[in-house]
């Protein structure tokens, strides 16, 4: 019996554009910005502590401390308003997978643990889940395997044992370097943007179902 382990922002839920959106006004508040496409070459996919920095180097300048913890402070309020006033839609197609799976459930995000509780929480989906890391639970975030790797033995598993469902690159190189099975979906980027090693791509998650998941793994 597998296990499946699920990215959160885009993958569950259709929340990397609020993450754009409130990245980009306080980049801009502080007069600097970021183009759409180097949003999803460069920063999609990255944890807060390691997109910020690259932000900044994008712009010419280098964060200091200070100004990290409070630029990563209003976007976590920002985000979490979106999320509050009903701006994160579920995938219908991952929650789908989630209400039908027999078989242990686990998220692995770079998103902090604190969003991915609240909306957890108003989907009534938290007890699915055997396990869930976040970016407060690892030291090195995507694409550094160890998320992953901890999600796994979380929930008492072989990575080998594991299928994840990522939307980005970075998400996917993790997810392979541990070990597991990686399924992409095109929530984000088209299929020329992911590794060519991971197992199956699909367009979105309506066009997966249990057994095609559950069969990737032998």
């Amino acid at each position: 019996m597998p296990a499946i382990i699920f990215d959160f922002d885009g993958v569950i839920v259709n929340s990397e554009p609020l993450h754009e959106e409130a990245l980009l006004r306080c980049a801009q508040e502080r007069g600097m910005s970021f183009t759409h496409e180097q949003y999803m070459t460069r920063l999609i996919g990255l944890a807060d502590r390691d997109c910020l920095p690259l932000l900044f180097e994008l712009n010419g300048r280098r964060v200091t401390p200070e100004e990290h913890r409070a630029f990563f402070a209003q976007k976590k309020r920002m985000v979490h308003d979106m999320i509050v006033g009903g701006r994160a839609e579920v995938f219908p197609g991952t929650l789908r997978i989630i209400r039908e799976a027999t078989v242990p459930l686990a998220v692995c995000s770079g998103a902090i643990r604190s969003e991915i509780d609240l909306v957890l929480r108003t989907l009534e989906m938290v007890n699915r889940f055997r396990a869930i890391v976040s970016a407060d639970d690892v030291r090195h975030s995507k694409p550094h395997p160890e998320g992953y790797e901890k999600a796994a033995a979380s929930v008492g598993f072989d990575p080998g044992a594991c299928v994840a469902i990522e939307d980005t690159p970075t998400g996917s190189r993790a997810a392979l370097a541990a070990g597991l099975r990686v399924i992409a979906v095109g929530h984000s980027l088209p299929r020329g943007a992911f590794p060519a090693d991971i197992a199956l791509y699909v367009r979105s998650t309506e066009e997966l179902d249990l057994p095609r998941v559950l069969g990737l793994v032998g």
